[in-house]
């Protein structure tokens, strides 16, 4: 895992962004937009890549302050190697996913945050606009989802050695209230892809909205600003299984833990009660990778939760095990 120090750092695009956009929300009939970039780009001052917007509330996070605790992130998305699962994750599987990781059985791991995210994606004092740096270049990564998860080792980010997040699929990460305030600043929309307010609450003070999906894609054509960590959009409040069956959103978790004072123990002490555990807690974290490479997210959650709970589950009864309409990519 890539390691981030305690510390206030700013992180986000500084204008003017790089983007020269063809705005499809103006297009009476939508044929290959992707025809416009290069005028787009040509008359946009400072644009060097094509944004074929579908959604212009899906913005662009700018250069601000943050402050973050130390923590932990998986140097490659989730399982780590081979393609990236074919169904994706929806909102419904994002929330099992973050149940699974809450109970502990897979050690401290959890949801990152989008905070957490976009500052290790970018580098933490680099900042760079792409996962490898200031200039768009996609052919230094990967142009399918099909091919082997860190098969581009140019397609990384060289201060904290992650690779091919924010430029390959999207990731599902926990909104906080960093990303809330840079959202809801004033002359800000306060809000991703859905009507909602990003800082609306329930009554027990707790945030409406979730998760949200951080990173673009390689795709020009797309709701999120491509091959960048900071651009974000929702897909809503979990509710509940209710059509898992038709569902297929082409993103993963992103992957992150609190440090853990046994990971430096325990090389030195493997007999202690407590670094058996550990190393019970990190086998099983592999095992699932293991297991969860090749398959779809669907029978991975299966897996895992099952695992963790000590009770069968399937997080989508509807399926049949198979992908349906409206999945896959």
């Amino acid at each position: 895992m890539a390691f981030i120090e305690t510390g206030t750092y700013t992180t986000g695009m500084t204008p003017p962004l790089p983007y020269g956009i063809v705005d499809t929300t103006q297009m009476a009939v939508v044929d290959a937009p992707e025809k416009g970039c290069e005028k787009a780009i040509a008359n946009t001052p400072g644009a060097s890549a094509c944004w074929v917007q579908t959604d212009l509330h899906d913005p662009v996070v700018t250069a601000h302050s943050v402050q973050v605790d130390a923590y932990c992130m998986e140097k490659a998305p989730f399982p780590g190697r081979g393609p990236n699962p074919p169904d994706g994750m929806s909102t419904w599987d994002a929330a099992q996913f973050d149940r699974m990781l809450a109970t502990g059985h897979f050690g401290p791991r959890r949801l990152c945050t989008f905070t957490e995210y976009e500052l290790a994606v970018a580098g933490p004092t680099a900042n760079h606009r792409f996962i490898y740096g200031d200039t768009p270049d996609p052919k230094r990564c990967a142009q399918a989802e099909s091919k082997p998860i860190g098969s581009r080792g140019t397609c990384a980010n060289a201060e904290t050695g992650l690779v091919d997040y924010g430029a390959v699929i999207s990731q599902w990460v926990h909104l906080d209230p960093q990303l809330i305030a840079w959202a809801c600043a004033p002359g800000r929309a306060c809000r991703a892809s859905g009507s909602a307010r990003l800082d609306a609450t329930e009554a027990d003070g707790s945030l409406s909205l979730t998760y949200v999906v951080a990173g673009g894609t390689h795709r020009v054509q797309t709701r999120q600003a491509p091959y960048t960590p900071h651009t974000f959009h929702d897909h809503g409040q979990v509710i509940d299984s209710g059509g898992c069956d038709s569902w297929g959103w082409d993103d993963g978790p992103a992957v992150c833990a609190t440090p853990d004072r046994r990971s430096l123990d325990c090389p030195s002490h493997p007999e202690t009660e407590e670094c058996k555990a550990y190393a019970l807690e990190e086998a099983r974290w592999s095992a699932l990778r293991s297991y969860c490479t090749g398959k779809t997210m669907t029978e991975c959650l299966n897996r895992g939760l099952s695992a963790a709970t000590g009770e069968k589950v399937n997080v989508c009864p509807e399926s049949n095990g198979t992908l349906g309409p409206g999945q896959g990519r």
